[in-house]
């Protein structure tokens, strides 16, 4: 006798009936457990309230073994394409940047934060050990442009503090949409070797007169959003670099599965991402002015061109970093930007105040 749906759906009502608590609800942080807060931005509602977003992810820290490394596919790949020895791959520079890429992402898992007094509680995470939520704030007291810190509610018996941060961003405004690898900081992503030496090798080296120009913009009162087809594992290593030389801005990165998925066709991807992403921030603050900042390297601008049509009235400069070894030909903007128009973009070898009119 075959089984209906309405049968498996009894069947499913009555297994989660006997279902512990922790799974219907979601598990509490454990004392062997990380969490990491990515900085966010909040919008400000009519009523003047803030919707303030939260994104958390948790997970186990694994010690790593050079058998480890070769399981998971995509830092087997590297581990090839490198000629990475068993020497190399024990390396602390390495070991510390591809750690991010092994640990053990914690599903289920649920907390309570703390703001205005009021405790919220945040939704479950997936298999990917990321969980995304709002939070409504309605402090008057706060100051648009500040960042304000949202603490965890610690489990009794925990030391450890923890704590979220988003920026309040007011309805009307100046952002600034900006990608990272070579635009903030040396990646050469067009030679896959160099890209991955300079990703877990060398030192994170910023692009000259780049934090000096973006500082400048701060200055002026524009708000950072920094996108990057990067992996959101890439978050510890790229924190340093931005708290150091650029302004404090949300940060959006991408959702990697190293354990099945090419560490390189991910990098070589990102047009669709980048422009969803970006669409989606000047959807949330659709009286802000954009300025628009990336390289020649990839598609940026081919990103910043398809984004101008959508939304002609928020952009008011995109900035295209020329990099060397990369498409410079003038045909190749001439088509890419041909309905934009001249005065909306721009291609630099240095950064300059020069290049936005601000006045």
């Amino acid at each position: 006798m075959s089984t209906t749906i309405s049968d498996k759906l009894v069947n499913l009502k009555n297994w989660m009936k006997l279902a512990p608590i922790w799974l219907k609800h979601g598990s509490p942080l454990k004392m062997d457990e990380e969490l990491r807060f990515f900085p966010t931005s909040a919008t400000q509602q009519q009523d003047g309230s803030w919707d303030v977003p939260i994104h958390a992810w948790f997970y186990e820290l694994d010690q790593t073994s050079l058998m480890r490394l070769l399981s998971v596919k995509a830092v087997a790949e590297l581990l090839e394409f490198m000629d990475i020895t068993e020497e190399q791959a024990r390396l602390p520079v390495f070991q510390e940047r591809i750690k991010w890429f092994l640990v053990d992402n914690e599903s289920n898992k649920r907390i309570e934060m703390l703001l205005g007094n009021v405790k919220h509680k945040s939704a479950r995470t997936g298999l990917d050990g990321h969980s995304h939520f709002n939070i409504s704030y309605a402090n008057a007291a706060e100051q648009a442009g500040q960042w304000i810190d949202i603490p965890v509610v610690i489990p009794e018996g925990d030391t450890r503090q923890f704590h979220a941060q988003s920026q309040l961003i007011p309805r009307q405004g100046l952002s600034v949409i900006s990608d990272i690898d070579d635009t903030l900081k040396i990646s050469e992503v067009l030679d896959k070797k160099k890209l991955v030496h300079n990703t877990f090798l060398k030192d994170y080296t910023a692009i000259d007169g780049m934090p000096a120009f973006y500082q400048w913009l701060a200055n002026k009162g524009a708000y950072f959003h920094y996108l990057s087809s990067s992996p959101w594992q890439m978050h510890p290593m790229l924190e340093p670099l931005l708290d150091s030389y650029y302004p404090k801005g949300a940060i959006h990165l991408r959702n990697f599965n190293p354990s099945n998925r090419s560490f390189f066709k991910f990098f070589m991807s990102s047009e669709v991402y980048k422009i969803t992403k970006a669409m989606n921030i000047i959807d949330r603050y659709p009286e802000h002015q954009f300025i628009l900042i990336g390289d020649s390297g990839e598609k940026d601008p081919e990103v910043y061109a398809r984004i101008y049509r959508e939304f002609p009235h928020n952009i008011k400069q995109i900035l295209i970093r020329a990099v060397d070894g990369s498409n410079l030909h003038q045909q190749r903007f001439a088509e890419v930007f041909a309905d934009v128009p001249k005065d909306k973009w721009k291609v630099f070898a240095e950064p300059s105040h020069s290049l936005i009119d601000l006045s």
